[in-house]
């Protein structure tokens, strides 16, 4: 049976999301903002959302690559070709990594991940949804030198793993491990907006790339989280592509044609002729954090419980689900995210949405249930959370403050 190993780990990550949370409030600790947790978690969904229908794409012609064009036929049961991949893989997303802080089109679609103000195991959950249509393009390399296409998914769904934890602000300095692998400390750097921190420590599982190549930062004063040009909002939609807005509209505004082609491959703090220059640090607009009544935040609490129940069921069974199920509930996962933002937010469409995403819901229940016998547990299933819910909401109605439009 073929797995998706990420699906596996997101219970695994929400358990130490719970983790963190708690031995941050024993330490008397704020390390954590429900509203700025959520945007986190929902442009994560949105994310893997993106990956169930390109990942197969891209992994695809990475396949095709390596069965055509590759050097050498290596051996899939080699250790050290094993070794070797891990490494590889690595070295290639510090490549990545860097040409999305440096080249204005590769930051305006990764500096998602960098924007949440907090630093916690929901920022590494935080990902960005368009940098995974060009970022295979780094890993080609390794398909025309033979790298098996397995040995390729695995190296690079350990990096991704990895990862995760040192997104935290609970482990500090690690002593000799400092040297060799990329750490919470050095991490914190890369996501710091200081000015002796900005685009150091991009590595990924080893720090030795950043020594190498001379982009590593010690930790050594206080770390300013969040970007220069704050973003100020909790909608994963208006995460992802206001960044790319702003590029656009930079593009149009300069008259200078060889400048509206430069906004795109420029370094982000480039400025076009007569551009205001990017702001200092720390940037003005920093604590946002527009919130709504505690209800709320108990509600949100147990629909992300569903969320991360159908969020590991989709990605760990995803070969095997088939294609109408899987734009059914991306949709439904995406809409219940943007309305997370909307409630947190004040917006005065957030409440008449959410009841009509969970009317919704009762009605696609209901209408499973008739499908057959196989339907019916499942769709009346539904429909029992989605009421439920329904009542729950019901109950902290009067948090439902409404104060922007």
């Amino acid at each position: 049976m073929s797995l998706n190993p990420i699906g596996i780990a997101v219970p695994f990550f929400f358990g130490l999301l719970a983790v963190e949370w708690w031995l941050a409030r024993g330490r008397g600790l704020r390390l954590h903002r429900m509203n700025d947790a959520l945007a986190n978690l929902t442009c994560g969904l949105g994310d893997q959302l993106i990956g169930l229908f390109v990942g197969g794409l891209t992994l695809g012609l990475y396949m095709v690559t390596e069965a055509n064009l590759g050097l050498f036929a290596l051996a899939i049961d080699s250790p050290v070709v094993w070794i070797f991949g891990i490494f590889a893989v690595d070295f290639l997303y510090y490549c990545f990594h860097r040409f999305a802080h440096r080249v204005g089109i590769g930051w305006a679609t990764h500096v998602v991940h960098h924007q949440s103000e907090d630093y916690n195991f929901a920022v590494a959950l935080r990902q960005p949804w368009f940098t995974q249509l060009y970022a295979w393009l780094f890993y080609i390399p390794l398909a025309l030198l033979g790298l098996p296409w397995e040995i390729y998914a695995a190296s690079y769904a350990f990096n991704l793993i990895y990862q995760f934890w040192i997104h935290t602000e609970l482990i500090g300095k690690l002593g000799p491990v400092e040297w060799v692998m990329n750490t919470p400390s050095h991490h914190r750097v890369h996501h710091g907006i200081n000015d002796p921190y900005i685009d150091k420590n991009y590595a990924g599982v080893f720090i030795i790339w950043d020594r190498l190549l001379g982009t590593f930062e010690e930790e050594d004063e206080r770390v300013l989280f969040g970007t220069r040009k704050p973003l100020q909002n909790w909608n994963p939609w208006t995460a992802n592509t206001e960044p790319l807005l702003d590029l656009w509209r930079r593009s149009k505004a300069t008259p200078d044609p060889g400048d509206k082609k430069r906004v795109w491959w420029a370094p982000p703090e480039w400025t076009a002729e007569g551009e205001q220059p990017g702001a200092g640090c720390p940037p003005p607009g920093r604590g946002y954090d527009r919130d709504i009544g505690p209800g709320v935040h108990t509600y949100a609490l147990g629909q992300l419980g569903v969320l991360v129940v159908l969020m590991t069921v989709l990605l760990t069974f995803e070969a095997y689900i088939p294609l109408a199920p899987k734009v059914l509930a991306s949709f439904f996962i995406m809409w219940t995210g943007v309305t997370w933002g909307g409630l947190f937010e004040q917006r005065r469409w957030a409440p008449s949405a959410e009841w009509i995403r969970l009317g919704t819901l009762v009605a696609v229940g209901f209408f499973l249930s008739t499908l057959g016998p196989d339907f019916v547990v499942v769709g009346y299933g539904i429909a029992a959370i989605a009421i439920t819910s329904a009542l729950a909401l019901w109950r902290c109605r009067d948090d439902l403050v409404v104060r922007v439009s």
